[in-house]
């Protein structure tokens, strides 16, 4: 991704995540029992489908660049434009109703407002600078319901995160004008 490699040409390290792991996360469930998973499964199909009224596919723009500071490290991740843009204010319906079937069924969900973002990387030593990239538009057409897994990393020890698609739901495609 061409705002990822501007950020690490222009910090002095970092652990900056794989291309192939690039997501946007709308819940996070942390550890879940397997027999869990059929819940989780249930509460995004109701969630996408809810009152029989199935949610249809639509585009989010990604438009800047910034970082949440902790400790003297930072996270860096690609935002989305909130100004103008109906994508936006879909995604946060789609993440409002996930997030309140898995609460129905008694999951423990985040009660700190959603923000959507991709995170470009961790750990990050630079600048503190935000710059802005060009709009990126993606379209939203597939929720999953995404594993973790951690395996060995490199000769330098640190663990390598894959993440496998346990589940996952088509959103209906909006009918041509």
């Amino acid at each position: 991704m061409e705002v990822q490699e501007k950020l690490k040409k222009e910090t002095s390290r970092g652990k900056f995540t794989l291309p192939e792991n690039l997501h946007l996360t709308l819940v996070f469930l942390g550890e879940t029992a397997e027999e869990r998973l059929p819940e989780i499964k249930d509460a995004m199909e109701q969630a996408v489908s809810l009152e029989g009224n199935r949610f249809n596919s639509f585009d989010i723009t990604f438009s800047s660049a910034g970082f949440f500071r902790r400790g003297n490290k930072e996270l860096w991740y690609l935002g989305i434009d909130e100004k103008n843009n109906a994508g936006e204010k879909l995604l946060k319906e789609l993440q409002s109703r996930i997030a309140a079937e898995l609460r129905a069924r008694n999951f423990n969900i985040d009660k700190r407002p959603f923000t959507a973002h991709i995170t470009l990387g961790r750990e990050i030593k630079s600048g503190p600078w935000p710059f802005i990239t060009k709009n990126i538009t993606i379209q939203v057409n597939r929720i999953s319901l995404m594993q973790t897994i951690k395996s060995p990393g490199d000769t330098s020890g640190k663990n390598k995160l894959a993440y496998t698609e346990l589940s996952g739901y088509n959103l209906q495609r909006q009918k041509a004008v």
